[in-house]
């Protein structure tokens, strides 16, 4: 069954005062760095500084996971007291959501997983329109997935360890990515164990090196006891399912454990991960056939758990038990009688300190239950006190209708005038109604006339450009005719055929240019008329048409019966009248008009 860490709360930006998130930021640094004391002094501080409930309702729900992570239940349940009854104040969902993971933190500690999931679900039900505080969800979804996993519902864990990870990624915090990765691998192991699929415990495996991977890119993210649990279970990875070689498994998790080491050397994680280290190395010395390694191990892990300041009497007894199996094989009941008295001592110690946490769990659960009787007392009292309202506004109602009662014959008196009023104001209103429409037709009128109006001019604009064509192969026929009978009166009858045909064959041409002067803007002429710096005349527009309908110098000569050469002088002077430079093409100045 996957451990469920504490990993510190988070609060979302528009939620709290920037000066809280500051202090929660600050606290979630220290615990990164495991100093516990700082934080809780600086929570103090705060909550002493803080008048705002929502911030309230942060500040003590993020005190009270200190408390039940330290075993004081009574002092938890205190603060998630207090950070339920400033969420309420606050009627904000978010520290509302806050406060019940609080409480689904504590039930997790004290092993009542129903409690917990209905914590956790109340608390989601109020985070699930926000995506301010995604943290807050990744908690949630995790204390769920603890609590399915003590059922062994593997549907359940499933969706939610994957709903935890999609919002540690969310919250771009790689302590709670790392966290929720081992906690994937630590279910894959569980099927495993149960199964027996090779797959599993290589999905298990996969997990476990995506959180390594994260705290070699980020090792300033994670906090002290993530990655030395992280190292811990790669290292045991090694001794119990890896396959190979034993040396160089040995090798490849005495890598990680030097990892481990240094972490707890420079007190950055929970002591009590030292028998984790020794307890590994201990297990490779068993495989190898060292018993005597082994025991000396397991001999300097428990050293460093009996001189720490905490108590660890479980782990006493755990490692007792394992050099009192290794004094057995190694031939010696008098050592196993005494490692065996000193798991007995520290089995005593761990009965009487459960002792003390069912009596603290007991009281949490009474004055849970106290607390739970008060709600329902007052929820009591609030729906009788919505009765007697109910009464009272009976009452009132049946008043209320004897006033009105009282007053009708008036207002029956008073309903000719008004409805005669509201004839009148409606017969306003249909002639106001009437003259709007009459003002809306008129001005469908003037936009009729207007758009036929530019239909006609638009009709004379098309004419107009009939007309300059026209005029123009009017002018070429007339041209043509004159110069057939100038070669009859002089008597060179020969050309006349000449002519004709070579009139037949720019007809085709004329036909094409036609089309394209009616494409030609009305103003057209008007505009070269202003750029021109010398007065144009008939013929000089007519090369401008010509030259502008892309006609080349041969094709003008045929047209107007002149030489080509006097097209290009011709040419040369528009060019003069114009004012155009050497580098400037005639044909491409007369296109931009």
């Amino acid at each position: 069954m996957p451990v469920l860490l504490f990993t510190g709360f988070s609060a979302g930006a528009q939620q709290v005062l920037p000066a809280t998130k500051a202090v929660l930021d600050q606290v979630e640094e220290l615990q990164l760095r495991n100093k516990p004391e700082e934080a809780l002094k600086v929570l103090d501080t705060s909550i002493k500084t803080t008048s705002s409930p929502a911030d309230l309702a942060y500040l003590y729900a993020y005190k009270s996971s200190f408390y039940t992570f330290s075993d004081s239940l009574l002092q938890a349940k205190q603060l998630v007291d207090l950070s339920m009854e400033n969420a309420r104040k606050s009627e904000n969902n978010l520290s509302l959501a806050v406060a019940y993971r609080a409480g689904a933190y504590l039930n997790s500690i004290m092993n009542m997983p129903d409690a917990v999931v209905k914590n956790a679900l109340a608390g989601l039900k109020y985070a699930e329109h926000s995506d301010e505080d995604p943290a807050t969800k990744y908690h949630l979804n995790y204390l769920l997935y603890g609590a399915y996993s003590r059922w062994d519902e593997g549907d359940k864990m499933e969706k939610y360890i994957r709903k935890a990870r999609d919002y540690a990624i969310k919250a771009k915090s790689i302590n709670l990515q790392v966290n929720v990765n081992n906690g994937i691998s630590s279910m894959y192991l569980a099927h495993y164990k149960r199964d027996r699929e090779k797959s599993l415990l290589d999905s298990s495996y996969h997990y476990l090196n995506q959180s390594f991977a994260l705290l070699e890119k980020h090792p300033g993210k994670v906090s002290g006891n993530t990655f030395v649990i992280t190292c811990i279970n790669l290292a045991n990875y090694y001794l119990d399912h890896a396959s190979g070689d034993l040396e160089a498994r040995e090798e490849k998790a005495f890598d990680y454990l030097k990892l481990t080491e240094e972490k707890l050397k420079n007190k950055e994680a929970s002591s009590e991960k030292w028998i984790n280290v020794f307890g590994i190395k201990s297990g490779f010395a068993k495989q190898k056939g060292d018993l005597a390694l082994a025991e000396q191990y397991l001999l300097q892990g428990l050293a460093l758990l009996v001189n720490d300041d905490t108590n660890h009497y479980r782990l006493e007894y755990a490692v007792n038990k394992d050099l009192t199996d290794i004094a057995l094989k190694e031939g010696n009941p008098g050592l196993a009688v005494n490692y065996q008295q000193n798991a007995e001592n520290a089995l005593k110690k761990s009965f009487n300190e459960q002792q003390l946490f069912n009596a603290q769990k007991l009281e949490v659960q009474y004055e849970t239950r106290k607390k739970d009787q008060e709600l329902k007392l007052l929820k009591e009292r609030e729906d009788f006190s919505r009765k007697q309202n109910y009464l009272y506004g009976g009452i009132a109602l049946a008043s209320l209708f004897g006033l009105v009662f009282m007053f009708v014959s008036y207002h029956f008196r008073l309903r000719y005038s008004i409805e005669r009023e509201k004839k009148l104001a409606r017969e306003k209103e249909d002639a106001r109604q009437q003259a709007q429409i009459q003002l809306k037709l008129e001005k469908e009128e003037q936009a009729r006339l207007k758009a036929e109006q530019e239909l006609l001019d638009l009709r004379r604009q098309q004419l107009e450009k009939e007309a300059l064509a026209n005029s123009l192969i009017i002018e070429r026929k007339n041209d043509t005719l004159r110069q057939i009978q100038d070669k009859i009166q002089s008597g060179e009858a020969g050309h006349i055929q000449k002519l004709i045909k070579e009139e037949m064959l720019m007809q085709a041409d004329f036909e094409d240019i036609r089309m394209q002067i009616q494409e030609l803007h009305p103003d057209f002429f008007n505009r070269l008329s202003e750029k021109a710096i010398q007065k144009l005349t008939p013929l000089d527009l007519k090369y401008c048409t010509y030259l502008y309908l892309k006609m080349d110098t041969r094709q003008i000569a045929q047209v107007l019966h002149v030489e080509p050469q006097s097209v290009r002088m011709f040419k040369y002077r528009l060019k003069q009248k114009f004012g155009l430079g050497k580098d400037v093409g005639l044909e491409e100045f007369l296109r931009t008009y």
